[in-house]
């Protein structure tokens, strides 16, 4: 294989001119072609395989790190899984119509701590609430009190930052 590529003229042609260079360049385009074959070596080939190699090893340990936890936290995710227990007593305390709905979220909120700026109906099963410069973190539980415990679905939602840290100015459209 080696004397069919030798035949080639291109070849044969770079093996002349090769062969009329100074010994000292020869050496020099020696080292050069060294150089350049493992620069290849390492840039094309060994680069990218340490760093797939790196990758993929922080990768198992974000994966043995989201094991161990799930493994911890095992009875929590199961219980969440399940839900049906939280859903039937989701279900019976649903609110039958809007007023219902409406008579919870204002005696839940006044129950978290929320002062409802504005309220009004919206539709026949739904009510849409204002809050104003209200703190994210009870805004939060308050809604998920809301739909785990009695099944109230947030149909619209729009939150905008107070000045501030921490508090929210909140538009919601609630529906049973």
């Amino acid at each position: 294989m080696l004397s069919r590529i030798k035949d080639q003229p291109a070849v044969g042609k770079l093996i002349a001119q090769y062969d009329q260079l100074p010994r000292r360049d020869q050496q020099a385009l020696v080292v050069l072609a060294i150089a350049l074959f493992l620069g290849i070596l390492y840039f094309a080939i060994w680069r990218p395989t340490a760093t797939f190699y790196e990758q993929s090893m922080a990768e198992r340990d974000n994966a043995g790190e989201l094991l161990a936890w799930m493994q911890a936290n095992e009875q929590t995710i199961r219980r969440l899984g399940r839900g049906g227990a939280n859903r039937a007593t989701a279900m019976a305390d649903k609110p039958a119509d809007g007023r219902a709905l409406m008579a919870l979220v204002t005696r839940s909120a006044g129950e978290a701590g929320l002062s409802l700026q504005r309220f009004e109906p919206s539709g026949g099963d739904a009510i849409r609430v204002w809050l104003e410069n209200a703190p994210f973190a009870d805004v939060a539980a308050w809604l998920e009190r809301l739909s785990g415990n009695h099944g109230v679905v947030i149909d619209q939602a729009a939150m905008d930052r107070a000045t501030d840290p921490g508090r929210i100015s909140v538009r919601l459209t609630l529906a049973i």
